[in-house]
């Protein structure tokens, strides 16, 4: 018996690794003519398949599109600090790495303006601090510890 097309593609009853996985609810596919000329211009080597490929593919294409975008309107200086987070959290031990990711999703759900305190009173901390902070939990999750004094 032959694969179909389908399945060789990973769009049939292929196993489940070549499968897209589905798209979460309430997330918008749009076919290439709703998409935005923006979108299609930074799509543009999608253009002929678009319409065919699976929904998941689509989300991913556009996500990725949405953060070239963004890096793009990025200062140098804004680049720079974002490398450097990136470098700062891929050195974090694997329980601190997984501290951080619980805490900025604590974070996500808190209302804009006690986000954006948080954020700036991160900024503001050494990284001995920060550590500090993470090993209890975080921002979102547990207050900021107490600096010791000494006298």
């Amino acid at each position: 018996v032959l694969a179909t097309p389908a399945a060789a593609h990973g769009r049939g009853d292929g196993p489940p690794h070549h499968r897209p996985p589905p798209v979460p609810e309430g997330v918008s596919v749009p076919a290439w003519a709703e998409l935005t000329p923006k979108q299609q211009q930074a799509l543009a080597p999608l253009r002929e398949s678009w319409d065919t490929l699976p929904a998941s593919r689509r989300v991913m294409a556009l996500e990725r599109a949405e953060r070239r975008a963004r890096w793009e309107a990025m200062t140098p200086e804004q680049r720079e600090r974002m490398r450097e987070g990136m470098r700062n959290y891929r050195d974090l031990p694997p329980p601190l790495r997984e501290k951080m990711r619980e805490s900025m999703r604590a974070m996500r759900a808190l209302p804009e303006a006690e986000r954006k305190a948080l954020h700036a009173r991160w900024r503001q901390l050494s990284p001995e601090q920060r550590r500090a902070w993470l090993e209890l939990g975080g921002p979102g999750i547990a207050p900021e510890p107490v600096p010791v004094q000494v006298d």
